[in-house]
């Protein structure tokens, strides 16, 4: 993979259970285990963005929704060896562009206290009281 293959972000684009997999693995510093992306993405998905450098998929986030007017931005990821390049930028406001075109009207994120700055800056969301439960 060359460094200067372009980004490409795609929405809906096909992908791999084993290649997802492995990118939150590396992301997350996870024991490497193949879940079944493409499933869960089909069954409960608005929408998902891929960002790829040539073949390689390097960044990813998904876009469900409750099938109304609410929809969720979850797992937002990028290679730790892309980090910090402005690729999890740029997937987030695909998935918002995205989002803005279909019929949903609000979207969510949760995200833990060090990210605040990254979801927050430059207005992209404005902050709400939630709450969490972990089961």
């Amino acid at each position: 993979m060359e460094p200067t293959e372009p980004l490409r972000c795609a929405w809906r684009a096909t992908i791999d259970d084993q290649e997802l997999s492995a990118l939150h693995s590396a992301a997350f510093a996870l024991e490497h285990e193949v879940q079944p992306w493409g499933e869960r993405l089909e069954r409960y998905s608005l929408g998902w963005i891929t960002a790829r450098r040539g073949e390689t998929l390097i960044g990813f986030c998904n876009v469900i929704t409750d099938g109304g007017r609410h929809a969720f931005l979850l797992d937002v990821v990028v290679h730790p060896e892309h980090q910090g390049t402005g690729i999890g930028r740029s997937l987030v406001l695909h998935a918002i562009e995205e989002c803005r075109s279909a019929t949903v009207q609000w979207l969510h994120v949760d995200f833990e206290a060090d990210l605040g700055d990254f979801y927050m800056a430059d207005g992209l969301f404005r902050r709400t009281t939630a709450g969490i439960l972990e089961l």
